[in-house]
């Protein structure tokens, strides 16, 4: 499946005029040829379509592993952060998604039971094992560089975003979930690797552990938006270059 193609059941944002062959084939072109410049003008003349692409369901993961995710993540619910709190955050879901499943404008009633099942999908979509999956290999497959390998940049990541919430008769939710990767060069991996063995210059043999710098950062969000009511779903992936602001840089 094309990285840009229809994936989910609703259609994502509208894209731009461009189609996504063109896009897709731009893309590659100058990935697959390292021209780094060109690479990031595409990027940034397409910014809009990659801004919307959208992503099949998300592979199964269990509620246990989700919870297991959560406990360890940095996460905000309405607007409110809860850093390092991740019990408190699943104690305050519980409750929220319970108020708003008994409530009668969505045609609740005391005790309904539907805020469990809610709560377990939420818990899901906040797991990055999920969307890391999904991130890692949409960049791969649209952006496939040669030469370099793509992996995770260190750095905290933003908080996991939930917004759960009550509209029109139903109770709704999004989940946004950040990533950040870099494509690094392997004759770069392999001079750290010289550096920590000492066999390098002697500079920096220290094994500080710092990562070389990457050939092109990627920025990914997975964003999903589920109306309880109805059991759709729309999910999308959105892609940011914080290198396309240097765009003549060699």
């Amino acid at each position: 499946m094309s990285a840009l193609t229809e994936a989910s059941d609703s259609a994502a944002p509208s894209p731009p005029p461009a189609s996504s062959s063109e896009i897709t084939s731009a893309l590659q072109s100058a990935c697959l040829s390292c021209d780094r410049p060109t690479l990031l003008d595409s990027l940034s003349l397409y910014r809009t379509a990659l801004q919307c692409i959208p992503l099949s369901p998300p592979q199964h993961c269990e509620v246990s592993q989700a919870i297991k995710d959560v406990l360890r993540e940095r996460l905000v619910l309405n607007g409110v952060r809860f850093l390092g709190q991740g019990s408190l955050f699943l104690e305050t879901l519980s409750r929220l998604a319970a108020h708003l499943c008994s409530h009668p404008s969505v045609g609740g009633t005391a005790g309904d039971k539907r805020g469990e099942f809610v709560v377990d999908a939420i818990l899901t979509r906040c797991a990055r094992t999920t969307s890391g999956f999904d991130s890692y290999n949409t960049v791969l497959q649209l952006l496939p560089v040669t030469g370099m390998i793509l992996k995770p940049r260190p750095g905290q990541l933003p908080p996991v975003d939930v917004e759960l919430f009550a509209s029109e008769g139903a109770v709704h939710c999004a989940v946004s979930s950040t990533n950040m990767y870099g494509f690094y060069r392997f004759e770069d991996i392999e001079m750290m690797g010289e550096r920590f063995s000492g066999g390098g210059d002697g500079r920096d043999s220290g094994g500080s552990g710092a990562d070389p710098a990457p050939w092109l950062s990627v920025d990914t969000v997975v964003v999903e938006k589920i109306d309880f009511r109805t059991g759709k779903s729309l999910r999308f992936l959105r892609i940011e270059v914080p290198d396309r602001i240097s765009l003549s840089e060699a």
